[in-house]
């Protein structure tokens, strides 16, 4: 039991669910000559450039385990098209937040249910996190509003649930906050993004 437990701990992470099918195909492309597509985890973070058959990986990745993964994808594709792989450009980022001590709300609106609920998957396949709390209003029913975010944000919220929207609620650790309001933002093109004050984690 425990040479399987140790095992498991040295295993590259697996993609997450629904990403799998877009890692390889964002490998194709990449084995075709065609660089220019952000990863679908990793994005403008990670750079692949090929020279002849030569596979350049650089730029940062959040974890060793992360690093280690993006190695083996690289070499798997040796054989076609690619004879070596230099990763030597490839870092591991210095995380220098320290995650557990605060939690901070997201709130984004959406052109419906629909939409918002992808969203929430894309964050959380993306990011590969699980978020604190997550709620997706649909309606302006007082009680599903309430306690779900700041009083001081219930108007703005309402009205965009007046206007037929939906609205999605994330409360996540602070050190992700950054991550995720920028996918939601610029991947899922949100109608209206806030983020609340830190607080104590709970």
């Amino acid at each position: 039991m425990r040479r399987t437990a140790a095992r498991a701990r040295n295993e590259p992470a697996p993609a997450p669910d629904g990403l799998g099918p877009l890692i390889a195909a964002w490998w194709d492309v990449v084995v075709a000559g065609e660089a220019n597509e952000p990863h679908p985890i990793h994005g403008d973070l990670l750079t692949v450039r090929l020279d002849g058959g030569r596979l350049q990986v650089s730029g940062e990745v959040e974890s060793k385990r992360d690093r280690d993964e993006m190695v083996r994808q690289a070499r798997e594709r040796i054989g076609r098209g690619i004879t070596e792989v230099d990763a030597s450009g490839l870092k591991v980022t210095p995380r220098t937040e320290k995650p557990g001590l605060l939690d901070q709300t997201i709130v984004a609106a959406f052109p419906n249910r629909e939409t918002a609920r992808l969203a929430l998957k894309l964050v959380i396949e993306r990011c590969r996190i699980v978020p604190k709390r997550q709620v997706v209003l649909a309606s302006r029913n007082a009680a599903s509003t309430a306690g779900a975010v700041p009083s001081e944000f219930a108007v703005d919220i309402r009205k965009h649930l007046d206007d037929g929207h939906a609205v999605l609620v994330l409360q996540v650790d602070e050190t992700e906050v950054f991550r995720v309001r920028g996918l939601l933002e610029e991947d899922t093109r949100s109608i209206w993004t806030i983020t609340t004050p830190p607080e104590v984690a709970t």
